[in-house]
């Protein structure tokens, strides 16, 4: 009987315990500093181009220590009177949440204030049959790639007889591709027309007190010249340069 009651108590004392140590977790839990962000409703899907609606947003509460970068990338319950009647720049499914960098509007700057002294911008048309500008964006740099009949002569005197010539002149950067000065997905989802894309503008650079362009510029110029840019075909870089220009 003794040995029976001590496996009682020993069991008593166990659960005790446990109890005891769930309250502790749930108690140390509801101190434990939580930051609230935007998210979409479980039940709920947003179109691209649809304006949210309070009804859309739920709140998700995220434990501070484990946080990570979100703090820096999602949009914060405070906030959430601001992104009421924001046109959704993608299509949003139930659980997620949104993102700062999503809440973006068409750029509208003018062509003149994104660039900078030591600059010009030109105007080039682009072969459609060898330029899809869906994949290509402003701020990303190009190259050209020339027909070997206006390749330079002495890229041809230095190739053996026969050989395919090649010119690449570049890197440039992209400013617009016909009036769309930013993303294609963010101009649709406000309702701003893309139009036309194959005239693009890029920056070229100028020397000799801004009166000449530089050699790059001056050479893509000549291209143009006898060309009109028929055959010449866009080679994109990777994003990575960007960051470096």
């Amino acid at each position: 009987m003794k040995g029976m009651q001590g496996l009682f108590i020993a069991a008593c004392l166990g659960i005790i315990g446990a109890v005891c140590n769930w309250f502790y977790l749930m108690r140390l839990a509801d101190k434990t500093e939580r930051i609230a962000f935007v998210g979409i409703k479980s039940d709920v899907n947003v179109s691209a181009g649809q304006k949210f609606k309070a009804s859309d947003f739920m709140m998700v509460e995220i434990p501070l220590n484990r946080l990570g970068n979100l703090d820096k990338a999602a949009v914060r319950w405070a906030a959430v009177e601001s992104v009421k009647g924001f046109p959704a720049n993608k299509e949003y499914f139930g659980g997620e949440l949104l993102l700062q960098q999503e809440l973006k509007t068409p750029a509208k700057e003018d062509l003149n204030k994104m660039i900078i002294s030591g600059e010009r911008v030109i105007w080039l048309p682009v072969d459609s049959r060898t330029f899809n500008p869906a994949h290509v964006n402003p701020g990303d740099l190009v190259s050209f790639r020339v027909p070997d009949v206006v390749a330079r002569p002495a890229l041809a005197n230095a190739t053996e007889p026969g050989a395919a010539v090649s010119e690449i002149i570049g890197p440039f950067r992209i400013l617009a591709l016909g009036n769309r000065k930013g993303r294609r997905e963010i101009s649709r989802a406000a309702g701003v027309a893309v139009g036309a894309e194959n005239v693009i503008a890029i920056s070229v650079k100028t020397t000799d007190n801004e009166t000449k362009l530089d050699a790059m510029g001056q050479r893509l110029s000549e291209v143009l010249q006898k060309t009109n840019f028929q055959g010449v075909q866009l080679m994109l870089h990777p994003s990575d340069e960007e960051d470096t220009k």
